[in-house]
């Protein structure tokens, strides 16, 4: 049985970022989060089983900065050919403009 691939939630002491983060555990993803601050809410998501990571994006050193760039173009590279394969597999045009036409 292949595993789930892991999930990265920032914001995750955010009303939606938590939501997130319960959701997927609940469904069994493995989740990684980032915080600002260890604190009680990034401990409760580590007994929890998530992965927490204590980091300020507004202050990475720049290699860092330019890994979360990738992953972050990664990412909707990833969403983008979701998408199109849901289209495709709803009969749906695999790509539909601003205009809403085929």
């Amino acid at each position: 049985m292949p595993t789930s691939p892991k999930m990265l939630v920032t914001g995750a002491t955010g009303k939606t970022g938590g939501a997130v983060v319960t959701q997927l555990l609940a469904k069994g993803y493995p989740v990684r989060a980032t915080f600002r601050v260890q604190d009680a809410r990034s401990d409760l998501l580590q007994r929890r089983g998530g992965e927490v990571v204590v980091a300020d994006i507004f202050d990475l050193p720049r290699d860092k900065s330019r890994d979360l760039r990738q992953g972050a173009r990664e990412a909707r590279a990833a969403d983008a050919a979701s998408r199109a394969r849901r289209c495709r597999l709803d009969g749906e045009p695999r790509y539909r403009g601003l205009g809403g036409g085929a």
